[in-house]
């Protein structure tokens, strides 16, 4: 995560501190613009802090419509008090309330665009709020007409290729990466504590390569040892026939559990050569560095040799949710 050092993050008993000012939100008479501010802050320090803070959803819910003044701003405070460590069944009635009062073809395109980059926010900090039939009703929006609503459809797709692709169609899945491959997902409350530095068997394949590049170097100076032996035709010809027979004989099945037993020792090998890594070596910059670049590389390249794709670009959690995540709204260029 991404942190700004605020001052929030030295409040001394934070679930105290927002259970008092939700208290004192309820019973105020203050105008609409201080109790937004007042809503800002609880929610900054129940996503900051992983604070259950529960009446707190219901009392914003009220406000999600389409005509609220202001609301594109308690979407981002909504967004904000989103976590991992609070109970999807919470959150549920507010993302509901949220696609039927925004995500519906009697709004606008706009109105449309941006609660799905809403509902995108949300999911990207608490991914198991969202039930399999509603992500794929909401996958349908990526041909819709206006190119702002394809556009916002289309975030949430990549966002759950990389956090939950099971949850999609397999046609919505993209092309497998090494990252997907790789990728474990979570239940609710369950936390993926490693005892090693993921990524880390990249400085082991760096210095395999330098020995392997020596190698070659002194192969080369010995070549003129080497005599070519011509084969006869009748013996290429009998090991082709053979090559056929067992062609013939292999089936698809075989062949799709080959390769699904060879990636995951390929994930077994990487991860005990990360393990040997981080134990026998000290880490320094440099190869955190040489680290995140393999890591990058992962959402982009195939478990296998393929076509390397463009990869969009995926921000990395932050301490505030931005309201231009929410506002971000893709539309055609004047001429």
């Amino acid at each position: 995560p991404v942190y700004n050092f605020s001052a929030l993050q030295l409040i001394h008993d934070p679930q105290g501190l927002a259970e008092k000012l939700f208290h004192q939100l309820e019973s105020t008479h203050e105008r609409f613009e201080v109790r937004l501010l007042t809503i800002d802050v609880i929610s900054r320090l129940i996503g900051l802090h992983q604070l259950i803070l529960l009446n707190f959803y219901p009392y914003i819910q009220k406000f999600l419509q389409p005509h609220q003044k202001e609301v594109t701003k308690l979407l981002v405070y909504i967004a904000q008090a989103s976590h991992e460590l609070l109970p999807p069944d919470v959150l549920e009635p507010v993302l509901k309330t949220l696609v039927n009062n925004f995500v519906t073809e009697r709004n606008s395109s706009d109105v449309m665009a941006i609660g799905l980059n809403a509902v995108r926010e949300m999911c990207s900090r608490c991914p198991l709020v969202m039930n399999e039939d509603l992500l794929r009703d909401l996958v349908q929006y990526k041909s819709h007409r206006e190119r702002s609503v394809m556009m916002a459809a289309r975030s949430l797709i990549q966002l759950y290729r990389h956090t939950m692709p099971k949850m999609l169609h397999k046609k919505d899945r993209g092309r497998p990466t090494e990252a997907s491959v790789e990728l474990k997902m979570k239940n609710f409350g369950e936390i993926d504590v490693q005892e090693y530095v993921p990524g880390a068997e990249v400085l082991l394949e760096e210095n395999k390569a330098e020995e392997q590049d020596s190698d070659e170097s002194d192969s080369d100076s010995d070549n003129e040892s080497w005599v070519d032996i011509s084969h006869s035709e009748d013996e290429i010809s009998s090991v082709m026939e053979k090559d056929k027979d067992m062609d013939q004989t292999d089936g698809k099945d075989t062949d799709l559990s080959k390769e699904k037993d060879d990636c995951k020792e390929a994930l077994e090998l990487k991860k005990k050569q990360a393990a040997e890594v981080s134990v026998m070596r000290i880490l320094t910059d440099d190869d955190f560095k040489e680290i995140d670049a393999a890591r990058i590389r992962k959402q982009v390249e195939a478990p296998k040799k393929g076509v390397k794709r463009k990869m969009e670009d995926l921000k990395e959690k932050k301490e505030l949710v931005s309201l231009a995540d929410i506002e971000n709204i893709y539309k055609k260029k004047k001429a």
